[in-house]
C-alpha cells in the first residue's frame, strides 16, 4: 500500500456550531452574505478528517444551487490525503466560515 495515495475520510464542519463553541476565533458570515455567494467568489471551509488535524481551506465557487454549492479547492491541504488543489468539493452555506467576493470585471 502506498501511503501517499491513501485517502483520509473527511467531512465539513458546520460554521455556526464552530462559532458557538469558540466565538473569539473567527466570525461567521451572515445569512445574507452566504445567500449572496456567487460563481467566482471564494469560500473558506473547515475540513475535518476522521483522524488528524482539521484544516481551513479556500474553494472558488463554481456552481450555486440550493442547498448545495460546488467549488474547486484552491490549494493542497497539509494534513489530508486524497484532497488536492483543483479537486471539486460540494458544500452547503452552513459550512462557510469566510467569504472573499470575486473581483468585479474591469
Amino acid at each position: 500500500m502506498n501511503l501517499f495515495r491513501r485517502t483520509t475520510p473527511w467531512s465539513l464542519a458546520d460554521a455556526g456550531a464552530r462559532h458557538a463553541a469558540a466565538p473569539d476565533t473567527f466570525r461567521v458570515p451572515s445569512d445574507a452574505a452566504t445567500a449572496a455567494l456567487a460563481v467566482g467568489d471564494r469560500a473558506k471551509l473547515v475540513v475535518v478528517p476522521r483522524d488528524g488535524l482539521e484544516e481551513r481551506l479556500w474553494v472558488r465557487v463554481t456552481q450555486v444551487g440550493d442547498p448545495e454549492l460546488e467549488g474547486v479547492l484552491r490549494s493542497d491541504p497539509v494534513e489530508l490525503r486524497g484532497l488536492r488543489a483543483g479537486d471539486t468539493v460540494r458544500f452547503e452555506r452552513r459550512h462557510v466560515v469566510a467569504i472573499t467576493p470575486a473581483a468585479p470585471p474591469s
